[in-house]
């Protein structure tokens, strides 16, 4: 059973991924569900059993630029917008997560090592996730005002 303390710190930092990933995927690309769904998925080791052990572990296999790439790869047999958008949101949650402690295995399976930056405080502590907030919000605001996508060219 996971305490009520870690499962409120972990919504948090799940639901931050996802507005982040939405911001991106809406403001840049036009592609909001893409952007929310990259945003998450990492965390989607979260529902691997236990059992399976390394890479299928939390910051394990999916927080992986292999992986990233290779969603994004395989939604640009589709759709080129949406992959960027996915690559963009895939990419923000691995960077969100170099800030905490445990970093980010991003070359993994060929280098085990988890990179991890120190800004001085974690990406998920609070000052930094209301900022993020506040700044998705702002942007978002700001794409409604205006109404077109910066990469129309795209």
């Amino acid at each position: 059973m996971v305490p009520l303390a870690q499962a409120a710190f972990l919504t948090v930092a799940i639901a931050t991924h996802a507005v982040v990933g939405y911001t991106l995927g809406t403001a840049l690309f036009d592609r909001p569900v893409a952007g929310l769904a990259a945003g998450v998925a990492p965390d989607v080791d979260f529902l691997f059993p236990a059992a399976l052990g390394w890479p299928f572990i939390h910051r394990g296999i999916t927080h992986t630029l292999f992986v990233g790439g290779l969603t994004a790869g395989v939604v640009a047999y589709r759709d080129r917008r949406t992959a960027l958008a996915v690559a963009a949101a895939y990419g923000s949650h691995l960077l969100l997560d170099t800030t905490t402690p445990k970093g980010v295995p991003f070359l993994s399976p060929l280098v085990e090592t988890a990179y991890h930056f120190d800004p001085g405080t974690t990406g998920h502590s609070l000052v930094p996730t209301v900022a993020l907030w506040m700044c998705c919000l702002g942007v978002l605001r700001l794409r409604r005002d205006s109404e077109d996508s910066p990469l129309d060219i795209i």
